[in-house]
């Protein structure tokens, strides 16, 4: 039988490494033989998943029983990876044939049977008797003739799901296997489960920044399933703070509190780690972003824009409507969360960890958290232990703005003040000279300080040599950010010029006008304003830009070496990550901002699903493409209101219909086929996905909701197939707007923007968000294309040089490459510097042999390489990654 022990470790390993981790071979009971294996392997191909021979020859060792239970696990878990789980079904069931192309004459049909038709009546349209029928539960009566019951799967009417015994509908056609040119992903064999969970587990530890929410998860189900161990994998240090308060707090869900607690105290340095660590321990995140609650309320539909607009349009619909209104829920965040029950001892360890900081750091951190600290006041109980922990009970005066007898705390000015005071006096000595006393915020305020200084050259030098006297104590992902942000910030002559180089970086681009911000939140709603800095000076950004590379060309030397890299050149696409924590879930891990080439000749199609909590309430979620021209001006839609978009002739998409409910278990499905080249035709340059709440519940409150896309050869064959999906992410948030993707169809480029909008929670589309789409797109495209965000190729050749003899840079993804090499005594810098300028480089048709294990980063993992070799590949295919991109921070 299966390891039911470490099931969500089986999981992970299969899903993000392609590896399969077998029972041992059960003693008793017929053998698997090779048509039942065959069987099994070719389910994993239905999927887009080719098993290795090593992993055949094991699963022949299996038991029937074994490898049926494997079977279950297995495609299970591949399937909930793609999407393949559930069972798509558009409203439209012969899509993309069988779609109306006009839809407001299919409109005004389904309004006129919604109020005029009654049962057992003539048929409005055709006046045809004995061929209506009544739809449960929705009750709307309709017509075989005027409608084909073959073609629809729910409520023609309403588009909502309704009982599918009624006469009213035929059978489906039977949608044969799509005939796909597929590039399957391997599955092999693994071994040593706990060496793996191991691994996985130190990496996670090692992070920088904060953990997107599919590691989180994964992660999390690490500690749940080794808790036992997981206490002596531990390392000696956890550099992110919501790590620490992850794995302790679990820990602590698990374990005695007498095991945990002694480990626990080494990891707890600030108030705020004590805060996320019980924040986790009571089931909230450690991430401290509040918890959204929703507050409904009745509102008039006058009380829309969208309603106005519509009264305008159609003002015969004003009476209908008055005085009538509509329910919304209004998403409102708290710094709060409900507290586990904390024994009297956990409390007093708590209190003394708290009271043992220094009492400014301690009510500086506190006061970082108010909110939160004066909810968790009435479950830590300070007053009770006043005597014995008087800098805590001091701490929560201030907090609190009272002590105990009501009278006002003193006013307490902090490191932050401090900081401001000194800026806002234009005194960049003191500025620096308080934020070196914490040199992360001496690095995140760099370029803040150096405006400050101004135009007094020894004030610029003064903020210059301390940042770069602190620069081995800033993370790694500041000084990468610093790396690419420091060179846009040199004046616009300098900063457009394209650089010599031909592999370090893509060519510059003009400077984004707008200054883009990424908040922090549970998804991405970035905020632009029009950049007025004034530009830095050349010789300070020279230096700070250099002294920042041999930091981190120091510290990556410093990690295991190999005698050869492989590095891609197509990485230079793909943006480092950051700001993870509101990156969508996603079957592969795309960081925003980053571009990826679409084959030509391939159909686009963009999938939706989404399903209703049981026993809740009704949603309408709606997948639309808006098309834009080269100048962002708006020329089309396809959607739920315009289901063809045909421009000068051209039929751009199709959309399978808007399914209005989807009710638990089965979920709704949507679908929208792009034709580029019609497209293009049309004068269309940029078509956009957005996937829209139109009414009801917010993204994170569904029982489950994705989206992604397909890239199909054969359009007629089943509608949804795992082997051709290309991207699947989540939809996540308690917003109303989502902005996954746009295409470039000017050069075939999708470019992954991840970034939500608010909306209303009713009524949004298209058509109300156009201004907002048309603005949030190119400014954010412009934004990554202006190298303000460091590319995978840069890191890439950053860790190349730094731990390797040899580089072998891969162009166009084929056997053709450039080869250097490190002289003999030359150092990792002057490697580095011909690296980057490709001074030396060997020009190659074929890639060299590897004759021990490489370091290879790469785009698409089609390469196969040494046993021991440690890898990164964007897009898995053949390879069992070891790293992933975030590994490379770290």
């Amino acid at each position: 039988m299966m390891d039911s022990t470490h099931t969500a470790t089986l999981e992970r390993m299969l899903t993000r490494r392609g590896l399969l981790f077998l029972p041992a071979p059960a003693a008793e009971g017929p053998r698997a033989g090779v048509r039942e294996v065959g069987a099994v392997l070719l389910e994993f191909v239905a999927l887009g998943y080719a098993g290795s021979n090593r992993l055949r020859d094991a699963l022949t060792g299996l038991s029937i029983n074994q490898l049926a239970e494997l079977r279950t696990f297995a495609v299970e878990a591949l399937a909930t990876t793609l999407g393949a789980h559930v069972k798509h079904v558009p409203l439209f069931r012969r899509f993309p044939r069988g779609i109306p192309r006009d839809t407001a004459a299919l409109w005004r049909k389904r309004v006129l049977s919604h109020y005029l038709q009654a049962p057992d009546q003539p048929c409005l349209h055709c006046q045809g008797e004995g061929n209506t029928h009544v739809l449960r539960p929705c009750e709307h009566v309709v017509c075989d003739r005027c409608f084909d019951g073959s073609n629809y799967s729910a409520c023609p009417i309403c588009n909502s799901q309704v009982d599918r015994s009624s006469p009213f509908f035929k059978a489906s056609e039977v949608r044969r296997v799509p005939k796909e040119a597929v590039r399957f992903k391997r599955l092999d064999l693994g071994t040593e489960l706990e060496t793996g969970a191991r691994a996985l587990f130190e990496h996670f530890c090692a992070r920088q920044q904060a953990l997107n929410p599919a590691d989180k998860a994964d992660f999390g189900a690490l500690i749940n399933d080794w808790s036992d161990r997981a206490l002596s994998w531990l390392p000696a240090a956890i550099p992110l703070r919501e790590n620490v308060a992850l794995v302790v707090g679990e820990l602590f869900k698990r374990l005695p509190a007498a095991e945990v607690l002694p480990v626990a105290r080494r990891y707890l340095e600030t108030a705020t780690d004590v805060l996320r660590l019980l924040a986790v321990f009571s089931g909230a995140d450690a991430a401290l972003q509040g918890a959204t609650v929703y507050d409904r309320e009745d509102k008039p539909y006058e009380s829309f824009k969208w309603w106005r607009d519509y009264l305008s349009a159609h003002p015969e619909s004003a009476t209908r409507y008055r005085g009538k209104t509509m329910t919304v829920a209004t998403p409102r965040q708290v710094k709060r969360f409900p507290v586990a029950k904390l024994p009297r001892s956990l409390r007093r360890t708590l209190l003394a960890i708290l009271d043992g900081f220094e009492p400014e750091h301690l009510i500086e951190d506190m006061l970082r958290h108010r909110s939160y600290w004066v909810w968790l006041g009435e479950f830590l109980h300070p007053g009770e232990y006043r005597r014995r922990f008087p800098t805590v009970a001091r701490a929560f005066e201030v907090v609190r703005k009272k002590n105990p007898a009501g009278v006002a705390a003193p006013r307490f000015r902090g490191f932050y003040s401090r900081v401001e005071r000194a800026a806002a006096a234009g005194d960049a000595a003191a500025m620096v000279a308080t934020l070196a006393t914490r040199p992360g915020e001496l690095g995140r305020r760099f370029d803040h300080a150096l405006r400050v200084a101004g135009d007094d050259p020894a004030a610029v030098d003064g903020v210059l040599a301390t940042f770069v006297a602190h620069v081995g104590a800033y993370s790694s992902p500041v000084l990468l950010t610093l790396l690419s942000l420091l060179p846009t910030r040199l004046p616009a002559r300098l900063s457009a010029q394209p650089p010599a180089r031909l592999s370090a970086q893509p060519p510059a681009r003009a400077k984004p006008a707008r200054r883009l911000f990424w908040p922090k939140g549970e998804v991405a709603k970035g905020v632009s304003v029009q950049d007025t800095r004034p530009p830095l000076p050349e010789r300070v950004i020279t230096a700070a830009v250099a002294a920042v590379r041999a930091e981190l060309l120091r510290r990556f030397a410093a990690l295991p070496p190999a005698d050869t890299a492989i590095v891609d050149g197509e990485l230079a696409n793909i943006i480092v990550p950051f700001n993870e924590r509101t990156a969508s879930p996603s079957a592969i891990n795309l960081p925003r901002g980053s571009r990826v080439a679409i084959p030509t000749g391939k159909t686009m199609r963009l999938f939706l699903h989404w399903c209703e909590p049981e026993g809740g309430e009704t949603t309408d979620i709606d997948l639309s493409v808006a098309f834009y021209d080269a100048a962002w001006v708006y020329r089309g839609v396809c959607s739920y209101y315009e289901l063809t978009c045909e421009l000068d002739g051209h039929q751009l998409a199709k959309s399978s219909g808007d399914l209005t409910s989807a009710p638990f278990p089965a979920g709704a499905s949507e679908f929208v086929d792009i034709d580029r080249e019609a497209a293009r035709a049309a004068g269309v340059r940029y078509a956009v996905m957005v996937v829209n709440a139109y009414a009801g519940l917010p993204f994170d409150r569904l029982e489950r909701g994705f989206a992604g896309l397909m890239l199909r050869d054969d359009v007629m064959g089943q509608h949804f197939d795992p082997r051709t999906v290309a991207l699947k992410f989540g939809l996540q948030g308690a917003n109303g707007i989502f902005t996954p993707l746009c295409v470039d169809l000017d050069g075939d480029t999708l470019h992954w923007l991840d970034i939500y909008s608010k909306g209303e929670l009713a009524m949004n589309n298209v058509a109300n968000s156009s201004k907002s789409i048309s603005r949030v797109c190119p400014e954010t495209i412009d934004y990554f294309a202006s190298g303000i965000r460091l590319d995978m190729l840069r890191l890439a050749l950053l860790h190349a040089a730094a731990r390797c003899r040899r580089v072998v840079l891969r162009r166009g993804g084929g056997q053709a490459a450039v080869v250097l090499e490190r002289g003999a005594g030359e150092s990792v810098a002057a490697f580095w510097r011909r690296l980057d300028q490709l001074e030396g480089a060997e020009v190659v048709d074929v890639l060299p042999a590897f004759d021990g294990p490489v370091l290879a980063l790469l785009h698409r993992g089609d390469l196969a390489l040494p046993e021991g070799s440690h890898s990164y590949a964007l897009f898995r295919d053949q390879l069992h990654p070891t790293l992933e991109a975030a590994d490379l921070i770290a």
